[in-house]
């Protein structure tokens, strides 16, 4: 019997072997100029994806960078002020190493690709006429991964709402879930996330969520604080606190297994986990926009009507007291 099992390991380590030769190497894909879409599983000139906003014919959203997302499809004229990360959040509070490699180095490593401070791409400008703050998220930084640096991001991008006093805090989520290395630092984000959206709403500064592909753990818990909440596209997946082979083999209380579609865009929808699909990213600008502005006009309304009940209660009581 030991002979046979240590034939048979052999054997898949010589698959393995094999397989990992043929595959191309992580630098080969990246300076490929094609790219297979997960979705209708077809090639695409990766020029061709740049030129359409990373949507596929299928309709499938591969990753956009925020730095586009903000140029390209949200603010006026793609002008906007960036809101700087807090130079003293720590995003390796607990200087982790692993193998002698120190996880800081590799976040540097992530700074220097994709020129972010963070994870998160924060700033400020105007939306169709709207003043708004704008939290993207930059998935090629660590997956976005949220550590304490990027939750003291996501504050410092709140406060200006609340100093400024914004029509619009727009979130525009893709991430992995809370940082494995900040640990119970990384999960303190989640309730002071949560704090941050309710000191929006009290200040009447609407807010948003936007789910792109690939929004999963404690970041997908944060979406949930925003007053209103949609998916870029109806064919996003990965939509969900953990993935589809974690839940696998979750079974409700009559012994039913999870949904094929679970995680999936229009399944939020359906179960009233989300507000809505767009059609694409292209319409974020002037579907939320259009919300805003109907929502600020009722609030103005509201104000309106209450100085006027205000304005005829002083006339009544001094009325009254002329009278005496």
């Amino acid at each position: 019997m030991n002979w046979i099992k240590s034939r048979i390991q052999s054997f898949v380590e010589k698959a393995k072997a094999t397989f990992n030769k043929n595959r191309p190497s992580k630098q080969a894909q990246s300076e490929s100029l094609w790219v297979s879409c997960p979705g209708c599983k077809e090639m695409q000139l990766k020029t061709d994806l740049v030129s359409q906003l990373g949507i596929c014919k299928c309709s499938y959203h591969f990753d956009l960078d925020p730095k586009t997302t903000f140029e390209k499809i949200i603010f006026d004229n793609g002008e906007y002020t960036l809101i700087e990360c807090p130079k003293w959040a720590d995003p390796d509070p607990l200087k982790v190493s692993i193998e002698g490699k120190k996880y800081i180095d590799k976040y540097k490593g992530y700074q220097k690709k994709t020129g972010q401070e963070s994870a998160l791409l924060v700033a400020h400008g105007n939306i169709n006429g709207l003043k708004a703050v704008v939290v993207g998220y930059c998935f090629a930084f660590g997956g976005a991964a949220y550590s304490p640096r990027e939750n003291e991001h996501f504050l410092a991008a709140a406060q200006y709402a609340l100093d400024n006093k914004v029509d619009l805090f727009l979130s525009i989520y893709q991430s992995g879930g809370m940082s494995l290395f900040g640990n119970v630092h990384s999960l303190v984000g989640m309730s002071k996330a949560q704090m941050a959206h309710t000191m929006l709403k009290k200040n009447n500064i609407v807010t948003i969520g936007i789910l792109e592909q690939k929004i999963t753990g404690g970041t997908f818990v944060n979406t949930f604080g925003n007053m209103f909440l949609f998916s870029s596209s109806p064919c996003n997946q990965s939509q969900l606190f953990s993935g589809k082979r974690v839940s696998a083999g979750v079974r409700s209380s009559d012994n039913q297994e999870m949904p094929s579609d679970f995680g999936e865009s229009q399944s939020l929808e359906k179960h009233g986990m989300i507000d809505g699909c767009f059609n694409s990213r292209i319409e974020i600008k002037e579907r939320v926009t259009q919300l805003v502005k109907v929502l600020l006009k009722k609030h103005e309304q509201q104000s309106t009507s209450k100085n006027v009940e205000i304005d005829e209660s002083i006339n009544y009581k001094s009325q009254n007291t002329a009278g005496a």
